[in-house]
């Protein structure tokens, strides 16, 4: 919602009052706003069947077939052709066709009359005399209670004593007519009569649901008491009713509203409505809502009997009516209660429920409450909602937000089609054509994330960076937008809009008021807004005008390389310059003055300035314990700007989760990050690495025993990398990981810790066999003391993902173990080995056992042996490794395989590799970069990737071209007998032509080869069986191949709920 024209206030140059903080209400009076529809919001959500809010149609329920009628049609014995025909229909589908006439509309409900969408039994009553066990059905047409499973049977022999949830089933050879039912079951219900179906609310011991319905034979609605065992099946049953409701009144005229009722209720209500429109929708009260009679004891038992209920609304009431009838048929009085609508002061609404609470209150008079309940329910919300904004039409929008309390878009809900974000698509699509630029990348990702849905803009394709119209696009059409919770930007390059100013040709105020009115800025923070850089308005727009964002990821934004004044270009690049990071200031402007809800951010890998760090620390410690998440790993801070973060941090201690400030360049002491832990109970995320210095007493935390109520920790990340952990820290952390709440723990990272063999033993023995997580023991002495922790892999007393990177090994003795164990792991599916081998070249009985190793283990998923570019050739397992790639032909099980830096091409004979290529059945992903071939070596490995039909990531590198070119220039030089450096002084011409065309052979040729895998990889690709691959998103995002198909969609663990859609706004 842009806000173009100035606030009145700022417009006449007026001054604000003393305080400086203007009111919600004057500051919503003080603009026109545009009107944002919450009945909008109703018919958009996950449900689609709500009308248009906006539509004038007459709401009276419309006449149609009479159920006597409809019972002819089901009684009328069908012809031969038309029974085969309805058959046919029958046994392809169970969902109801659109009527078209008469005709068409008997056929289908003939042929959905013998499908069973769900049958099960009810919860037997048990009596003195006898114990009934009651078997419910449920039909495209009905829902159909039988005195016992047998009469159900008898009736539907689809419904076998092996199943009682059927779907989409054949029908019956026989037709079975409304009297075949009534002689067998208990009682039949047509869908289209039901008023409302939802949980019993009584004191009753089982778990219920009442379903109402109109009785039109005595013009009254009737109750049908259903009992579950269990909740699930409750639920589960519910659910189904709701759904074949749905779709059976979508194929068939809406019921009428009985001619008295309409007639009655249009009297009373004719003087209040000019056109003669009324709109009526029947409902059940749920609790009784008028004054209790002389006898409440009767009153609370029968004041629903032989009644049916309505609401009507006119122009300015609405109406609860009561039509009874006597125990012979004969009319009562009815009951009405009038309410206006402006006195509507409550609505309780969860749109994935037909129960919802009206409260209507008189000033000076106690409020009244209706709990109702309907499947029009949306329509009446939304009715009501309409009637608020005509009849109070200056009313601001926060004020009917405070009255409609609106729930049940709950992100686990599968998105519908044509959903638009809360107008995100639409808006955006309408500045990126505005703008006239190119469309941007985006995503909305529902897993694995803390604050679900989380809109992420992705990095460009076909361009180095976003341009400023093209960030501004995405900004604007994100301005006061509700329906993300979190906002994510990592990685995309702000530059091309960093240090831009637009306020000398602006017409439009910038943003200063949120969504629903509720926050505001003060004059002197607008003007500091005002005549600011975009990127600074923009990002005060983002957080101040919705209310909805929890979470923003700037990490790396403003990492590029920006000019600096001159005086700041001898500034060291590792410590804070006083530029300043654009991003920040409008952050701290905000938490100062408690206009946004946003209270989790990180500013990963953007350097920092002088006044970022001041500002913060100070906002900070001036405002304690709202801070959630704070990320600024690789921020360039020096150790004065890290212990100034550090004392801000402290304040927040309560209710941080999430701490990252990791990788600086500079260390705090051990002793005060050990004060401010032992009081944050609540972290979940901590990553420490590289930040930690000096000697402690005692642990760094104690996650079992945090506070002195003994509040235990539910940590799931934690790094203290570069740290030599103390004994008491080890120990801290080897107990809790033995407690039930250390379950939520998913990485536990120790690099470079010193921790020894023994250490480790502890460590394994502590986790068990196949914890969900991943240990990083990485640069670790693990020979030190002991090696038993080698024995627990083997007896698979390891977890699932575990990191083993430059291990250094001094028995090549060890490192066979330690392949001999992972042979026969049975938990371990993750394993990451680089730089970790024997102490020399793999000799040829390492090579055996590491060839043993790739065909024995069943369990690896992904593996990357690669070896570390920066270690010796020495240290490199280069020919053993291929030679021992013979093990992979039968392997089945494992689908990512890495192997870097091996100079496999050293070996010269690359067969065993081209085989492995050739007979593999299970790799779908291969990555043998930096491994020195020569063009010729990588020509037969190509050729090999032909005959493989799984593979679908297979990384091309041009550092291997640029190798394989060098490689034959200087087989050149040597076949000429010169050195390189003489040969390129004394070459002749004819020599530098040949070698110039050689070269330019060698590179076109490497480049033909290259062009083939990448064909071959998209062969693969697009055959359908390849598509069927599942691979976890922890493992694709290891991986890191940018080229892989948008078909692999990643696949998570029971512990990341929810869903994720992709997009390109087009």
């Amino acid at each position: 919602m842009d806000l173009k024209p100035l606030p009145p206030r700022l417009a006449e140059g007026r001054d604000f009052p003393k305080t400086q903080r203007r009111a919600s209400f004057s500051a919503m009076k003080a603009l026109r706003l545009r009107s944002l529809s919450i009945s909008s919001q109703i018919s958009s959500s996950s449900e689609g069947d709500l009308p248009s809010p906006i539509t004038t149609r007459r709401r009276t329920l419309t006449k149609n077939r009479t159920f006597e009628t409809l019972k002819e049609d089901l009684i009328r014995r069908p012809s031969k052709s038309s029974t085969e025909d309805n058959t046919e229909r029958a046994s392809v589908s169970t969902r109801p066709t659109s009527p078209s006439g008469t005709g068409s509309r008997s056929n289908s409900v003939y042929g959905d009359s013998t499908t069973v969408i769900k049958s099960g039994p009810l919860q037997p009553e048990n009596s003195i005399l006898k114990s009934r066990k009651e078997f419910l059905v449920l039909t495209p047409l009905a829902l159909i209670k039988f005195r016992s499973r047998s009469a159900a049977v008898e009736r539907f022999p689809q419904i076998t004593a092996s199943n009682t949830t059927i779907g989409a089933l054949s029908p019956v050879d026989s037709t079975s007519s409304l009297k075949d039912y009534a002689s067998s079951g208990e009682l039949y219900v047509p869908l289209e009569k039901i008023v409302s179906a939802f949980n019993d609310e009584g004191t009753r011991p089982s778990f219920g649901i009442e379903v109402w319905w109109s009785d039109q034979k005595k013009a009254t609605f009737a109750c049908l008491q259903l009992d579950f065992s269990l909740p699930d099946d409750r639920d589960e049953w519910l659910k189904q009713i709701r759904h074949t409701i749905k779709i059976r009144t979508k194929s068939i005229l809406e019921e009428p509203t009985p001619s008295d009722v309409e007639l009655q209720l249009k009297q009373v209500l004719g003087p209040q409505q000019k056109d003669g429109q009324v709109e009526i929708y029947p409902v059940i009260p749920r609790r009784p809502y008028t004054i209790a009679r002389a006898n409440s004891n009767e009153a609370k038992k029968s004041w629903r009997d032989n009644s049916s209920f309505y609401i009507a609304f006119a122009k300015n009431i609405c109406i609860l009516a009561q039509f009874t009838r006597t125990s012979a048929g004969q009319k009562v009085n009815p009951n009405l209660v009038q309410f206006g609508l402006v006195t509507l002061s409550k609505v309780n609404i969860i749109l994935n429920d037909e129960r919802f609470d009206l409260v209507f209150r008189i000033p000076l008079e106690k409020p009244r409450k209706l709990e109702l309940s309907s499947r029009h329910h949306r329509s009446i919300s939304s009715k009501l909602y309409r009637a608020d904004t005509y009849l109070k039409p200056a009313w601001p929008l926060w004020t009917r937000r405070e009255v409609f309390c609106i729930d049940g878009e709950a992100p686990q809900m599968p998105l519908p089609n044509g959903e638009d974000y809360g107008g995100f698509m639409t808006t955006l699509e309408a500045f990126i054509q505005g703008y006239n630029c190119a469309p941007v990348e985006w995503t909305v990702q529902w897993k694995g994330v803390r604050h679900p849905p989380q809109f992420c803009l992705l990095e460009p394709k076909g361009q180095p960076k976003y341009t400023a119209l093209q960030l501004l696009a995405v900004f604007r059409a994100l301005r006061f937008n509700d329906f993300f919770k979190s906002l994510s930007f990592r990685d995309i390059d702000f530059a091309s809009i960093s240090g831009a100013f637009d306020n000398s040709s602006r017409l439009e105020s910038t943003v200063w008021l949120s969504r629903t009115g509720k926050r505001s800025l003060t004059r002197p923070e607008f003007e500091l807004v005002e005549n600011s850089s975009v990127l600074f308005q923009e990002i005060v727009a983002l957080l101040l005008g919705s209310e909805s964002i929890r979470h923003v990821d700037l990490s790396n934004v403003l990492s590029r390389d920006i000019t600096a004044p001159p005086s700041e270009s001898c500034q060291s690049a590792s410590s804070p310059s006083n530029r300043g990071c654009e991003v920040v200031p409008p952050i701290i402007l905000l938490w100062k003055s408690l206009q946004t809800r946003c209270n989790s951010i990180s500013l990963d890998g953007n350097p920092l300035g002088v006044s970022d760090i001041a500002g913060l620390s100070r906002v900070l410690q001036n405002r304690p314990d709202f801070l959630k998440t704070f990320s600024i790993s690789r921020c360039r801070l020096d150790e004065n700007a890290l212990a100034l973060l550090w004392e801000g941090l402290h304040e927040q201690r309560a209710t941080i989760e999430s701490i990252d400030v990791s990788h600086n360049m500079c260390r705090i002491e051990a002793a005060r990050v050990s004060e401010t832990l032992q009081d944050a109970s609540k972290l979940r995320h901590l990553n420490l690495a590289g930040s930690i210095k000096g000697n402690l007493d005692g642990p760094l935390f104690r996650p079992w025993s945090a506070t002195s109520s003994l509040e235990l920790w539910h940590l799931e990340e934690l790094d203290l990398s570069g740290w030599k952990v103390n004994f008491d820290t080890l120990c801290g952390i080897m107990k809790f990981v033995e407690l039930e709440e250390s379950r939520s723990l998913r990485r536990l990272t120790l690099i470079n810790c010193g921790v020894s063999g023994e250490m480790a033993t502890g460590i394994f023995c502590r986790l068990g066999a196949g914890r969900d997580m991943h240990l990083s023991l990485s640069e670790n002495p693990l020979e030190v003391g002991s090696t038993d922790w080698i024995d627990l892999i083997h007896g698979n007393e390891a977890p699932r993902m575990l990191h083993l990177d430059m291990i250094q090994f001094q028995h090549e003795s060890n490192f066979n173990r330690l392949l001999k164990a992972l042979a026969q792991n049975k938990t371990i599916e993750f394993l990451s080995m680089v730089g970790t081998g024997p102490p020399n070249r793999a000799s040829s009985k390492t090579s055996e056992v590491l060839s043993s190793f790739f065909e024995s283990n069943d369990t690896l998923r992904f593996l990357d042996l690669s070896g570390y570019s920066g270690k010796l050739e020495d240290a490199h397992l280069g020919w053993g490794l291929s030679g021992a790639m013979g093990g992979l032909k039968k392997n089945m099980t494992l689908r990512q395989l890495r192997v870097r830096n091996h100079d496999i091409g050293a070996a010269e004979d690359v067969s065993e590799l081209c085989r492995v290529l050739a007979a593999n059945k299970g790799l779908a992903m291969f990555d043998c970069q930096n491994n020195n071939f020569n063009h010729h070596q990588f020509a037969k490995i190509v050729h090999a990737l032909s005959f493989n039909n799984q593979i679908i990531s297979f990384p091309l590198s041009d550092a291997d071209r640029e190798y394989a070119v060098q490689k034959e220039k200087c087989s050149f030089v040597q076949h000429q007998g010169q050195s390189d450096k003489s040969f390129q002084i004394k070459m002749s011409k004819s020599n530098e032509s040949r070698l110039e065309g050689l070269l330019r052979w060698v590179d076109e040729y490497w480049q033909s080869e290259a062009k083939k895998a990448r064909d071959i990889l998209q062969r693969n690709r697009d055959d359908p069986i390849n598509r069927l691959l599942e691979l976890e998103g922890e493992y694709i995002d290891a991986w890191k191949d940018d080229t892989l198909p948008s078909w692999l969609v990643p696949t998570y663990r029971v512990r990341d709920k929810g869903k994720e859609a992709s997009h390109s706004s087009q």
